[in-house]
């Protein structure tokens, strides 16, 4: 065990920055690790390469890393969780799924668009312009034009109100904005359709999101609370972007501090600044939502719990992966600040006894606790949703097929991005239904006395796919033992393929102006203009049409 650890900030501290809701999630100096939703990437900085890199991947008893080592692979700890965050949480998944939905949705629109319009950029543009020149609806041009870029904002405005809720009043002042209800309800029927096509066109499993509208209409007709212009909305103190930087954090600081013979008090570390900002702004919430006092230690129960309530916050259950039994609870049952507050409020009001609850982080207590706090709230206990989605590993022939691909990494060209996507989901899932107190209290399973061999395996099986090197910030493929080099290099190139036409299509929605090839991010073997051609190329074999052939709108 270390005696003890100088921390170093320029291994673990962030800069400030703008942060693009919800599009990148930082959790050391800009230049020490980012995961990027976007991108879905996970980058570190030279410095933390060098440190972590010359370890093998993998979990260590303590004492096995010197202390500048351990904070760097705390770092690499923290972006990993971010990726877990994405792929292995609900709000995550429907989070990284609104990208490639942009697209896939609204296909058959944009062939429309092409057909009557031709190529007009930004479409957004052409649309209002039409408008305002007398053009109706009933023009098929238009009627697709605006379907296309209503889908598109809409996703906009859900990750707004997901990630950062409190620009929620700012967002209602723009005229494309309908309400909270309407963006929660399409990102899950264009994210559950996208799955669906991909693994269940039949509907026979996944929830049936063609069957939601005329419920969803009703609380319109209602004008239920956030399902109607003008009425009142009730907005989280805090969203994703909290809740996953707070949750990333306190489990870097968990791997930290108990490999520690005499480890600091959580008073010194908040005095110190690693709870500054957003770093803390989720644990302070959670304290004063359930009138807990600030925790003397990172093992206190307190934390544990803290820990806890954000797995249940950011893993909803209804519309995806269980159906909707309430559509008029629609908000409060998939809103991850507004779970997180209820379910917070819920230890104060009715289990305060649940501060001391957790002390072994055991797969029981996990359970337990969870059972408590959910019925509480009136959600959906956690290993429900994890056992519908093991059922779907063997029952759904598209879900069999996807993991197929995942074992050997030659995953169909087809919707690529969402067939890795959804299939490291469902074996995340799996994994978390046997453990989920690994995937909830990471930290305290990857160093000191519960280390195991169990441990380890988890933590390597579920690293995140992509990431950069010390010498190059482009995306390198992560070394995958008994997976076929080719395989995996061929599953980037596609998968990042898909990527780069997202991003096209999106700046053709919406976005002023001529087309960006800003894809230094991908690659720093290729000049702009190469990446930019290839990208060109990708996008007119997609459409039909070459970018430099758009009309650029005024």
């Amino acid at each position: 065990m270390l005696d003890n650890l100088n921390l170093d900030p320029t291994l673990l501290e962030p800069v400030a920055r703008p942060l693009r809701a919800p599009t990148e999630f930082a959790a050391c100096l800009d230049q020490h690790g980012t995961y990027t939703t976007e991108h879905f990437v996970l980058r570190l900085s030279p410095r933390v390469h060098e440190l972590v890199d010359a370890v093998s991947n993998g979990v260590y008893a303590s004492g096995e890393l010197d202390g500048e080592t351990v904070q760097a692979y705390s770092t690499y700890l923290h972006e990993t969780i971010h990726w877990w965050q994405h792929i292995g949480s609900t709000s995550g998944l429907v989070l990284s799924l609104t990208y490639p939905a942009q697209a896939h949705r609204n296909v058959e629109h944009l062939e429309t668009v092409l057909k009557h319009v031709g190529s007009k950029k930004s479409l957004k543009r052409w649309a209002e312009k039409a408008a305002l020149a007398g053009v109706t609806v009933e023009d098929p041009g238009l009627r697709a034009a605006n379907m296309a870029v209503n889908n598109a904002i809409d996703a906009e405005f859900y990750k707004i109100a997901t990630v950062t809720p409190a620009s929620i009043p700012e967002a209602m002042e723009d005229p494309y904005f309908e309400t909270v209800g309407h963006c929660y309800w399409m990102a899950y029927t264009h994210a559950v359709e996208l799955l669906a096509g991909t693994v269940d066109p039949d509907w026979l499993h996944l929830p049936d999101a063609t069957e939601w509208e005329a419920s969803f209409m009703r609380n319109r007709d209602a004008k239920l609370e956030g399902w109607a212009r003008g009425t009142q909305v009730r907005v989280a103190p805090l969203g994703l972007r909290a809740l996953f930087e707070g949750q990333a954090r306190m489990i870097q600081l968990q791997f930290l501090m108990f490999g520690l013979a005499n480890p600091p008090t959580l008073a010194v570390l908040k005095d110190e600044g690693y709870f500054d900002g957003v770093y803390g702004e989720a644990f302070d919430g959670f304290l004063k939502m359930s009138n807990a006092p600030w925790p003397e230690a990172v093992d206190d129960p307190v934390v544990a719990l803290f820990l806890l309530i954000v797995d249940l916050a950011i893993n909803p259950t209804a519309g995806f992966p269980l159906d909707i039994e309430s559509f008029e609870n629609f908000i409060i049952d998939v809103d991850p600040g507004i779970r997180f507050m209820r379910l917070s409020q819920s230890v104060r009001d009715h289990h305060p006894e649940l501060l001391g609850r957790i002390t072994e982080y055991s797969r029981q207590e996990y359970m337990e606790v969870a059972d408590v706090l959910t019925k509480a709230c009136g959600y959906d206990h956690p290993g429900l949703a994890l056992s519908t989605v093991e059922t779907w590993a063997t029952n759904i022939p598209g879900v069999v097929e996807i993991l197929k691909e995942m074992e050997t990494f030659r995953f169909d060209p087809g919707n690529i991005v969402v067939r890795v996507l959804f299939s490291h989901f469902v074996s995340f899932c799996i994994d978390k239904l046997k453990h989920p107190e690994f995937f909830c209290w990471a930290g305290a399973w990857l160093v000191g006395p519960r280390v195991s061999d169990n441990s380890q395996s988890l933590f390597l099986k579920h690293l995140s796919l992509f990431t950069d090197r010390a010498d190059d910030d482009g995306i390198f493929p992560r070394n995958i033992p008994g997976k076929d080099p080719a395989a995996i290099i061929k599953t980037l190139s596609n998968f990042y393929a898909n990527v780069v036409n997202y991003d096209l299509t999106r700046q053709w929605l919406l976005s002023d102006g001529p087309f960006h090839y800003d894809f230094d991010w991908l690659s720093q073997g290729y000049s702009k203009a190469e990446l930019a051609d290839g990208a060109k190329t990708r996008f007119e074999r997609f459409y039909g049409v070459h970018p430099d052939n758009f009309e650029v709108l005024s």
